[in-house]
């Protein structure tokens, strides 16, 4: 299969679509600078509010390709800036990983407007997230994602976290960054599997709040070999992840910390996906996750009446289009209904979903039992078989 890699140079395009999006809070708003070069991020850090001391924490696979390059901008602006470097994946999103940053946060004499920038993808961003909320009660926080996933998803909204054996994102906080700073460009060394991860969130904000969004993707025309081509993506590319980044802000804005059940519908697809993801470690990642999670509650949504089949079957498709798994066949069905019970969604010891009525609208909150859900996936394991 040819590989995937998205030229540098010519994602330079992408600068001319510059954008300054503001998430509007009640506490803490912030702005999304959306398509700027890497090479301002030293200007937008001239504030009073940020110190002169900057930890920079990355990965291992990301570090070769930007760390240096990050750090080099950062001292130009005048930065006393060091670096940590974890690895990649969430075996590093755990509370022992997170003590180990917060040390080296006080050895390097950090303070409270100090600045914690990262670097990376959707673990990084957790992590640094969740670090910058509790050291010394909160310190600056800048994420800069290098994924597709990160850029349209993770690095926005708040939610900061790490997981426990039981489950993802079991120990967290709502933790707002400074301000949010999307390069494009930066996806240029991404692999094919990391682009087509991205494309599991941008796919799920079509399916609770865009049916516009779900046909754009429906449109996109993929090679015979399922390959993610640049040549196919490079005109859509800035449109998709702007159209997420405005969705997600819109939910955000109307229910930050999660207390009035709006911003539930952010979740589909991750009940099931988690649950997946957790019981399946380490072979299935986030956006494989997500992606079955979302086949697989279209599919209860059927069952349950809330939705046609052409719905779920529409669903299933464009998630096959874009080269994500679709298929229940080798799911361990026990071993994943087994976890289900420490979603952050349960209540009263009852497991809650967002399933889907329509292309563009699902309902959250909604109750169906264990033994149900067990039932219902057996069920789409014979019809993959029919």
């Amino acid at each position: 299969m040819a590989k995937f890699l998205i030229g540098h140079y010519c994602f330079l395009i992408y600068n001319l679509i510059m954008k300054k999006i503001r998430v509007s809070l009640s506490e803490k708003g912030y702005f999304i600078y959306m398509g700027y070069p890497l090479e301002k991020l030293g200007h937008m850090l001239t504030e009073n509010r940020y110190g002169k001391k900057v930890m920079l924490l990355t990965d291992t696979n990301v570090f070769p390709f930007y760390g240096n390059m990050v750090k080099k901008i950062l001292v130009k602006s005048g930065k006393d800036v060091f670096d940590v470097l974890v690895k990649p994946g969430e075996q590093s999103k755990n509370l022992r990983k997170v003590c180990e940053v917060i040390e080296n946060c006080a050895r390097n004499k950090m303070s409270r407007d100090s600045i914690l920038l990262t670097l990376g993808g959707g673990v990084i961003s957790d992590l640094g997230g969740f670090i910058s909320s509790i050291y010394m009660r909160g310190i600056n926080y800048i994420p800069v994602p290098t994924t597709l996933l990160a850029q349209v998803d993770a690095s926005i909204g708040g939610k900061t976290g790490v997981n426990l054996p039981f489950g993802k994102n079991l120990v967290g906080s709502f933790y707002q960054p400074s301000f949010v700073y999307v390069d494009f460009n930066l996806l240029s060394t991404l692999p094919e599997k990391e682009i087509k991860q991205g494309f599991s969130e941008i796919i799920k904000y079509g399916i609770i709040k865009s049916k516009k969004l779900f046909g754009i993707l429906s449109s996109i025309h993929i090679s015979g070999e399922k390959v993610l081509m640049y040549n196919q993506l490079k005109e859509i590319l800035p449109t998709l992840i702007e159209k997420s980044i405005m969705i997600k802000k819109t939910v955000v804005e109307k229910d930050e910390k999660e207390t009035k059940g709006l911003r539930e519908i952010l979740n589909f697809g991750h009940t099931l996906g988690h649950a997946i993801e957790i019981s399946h470690f380490p072979e299935m990642t986030h956006g494989d996750s997500v992606a079955l999670g979302m086949v697989g509650e279209s599919y209860l949504s059927y069952k349950l009446g809330l939705c046609k089949k052409e719905v779920y079957t529409s669903i299933k498709e464009l998630v096959k289009k874009f080269g994500l798994p679709f298929s229940y066949s080798q799911i361990k069905i026990k071993k994943c209904i087994g976890t289900l019970i420490y979603d952050k969604k349960v209540k009263d010891g009852k497991i809650r979903f967002v399933l889907v009525k329509r292309i563009g609208c699902v309902k959250s909150g909604v109750v169906v039992e264990k033994v149900q859900v067990e039932k219902i996936l057996r069920e789409i394991q014979k019809d993959e078989k029919t």
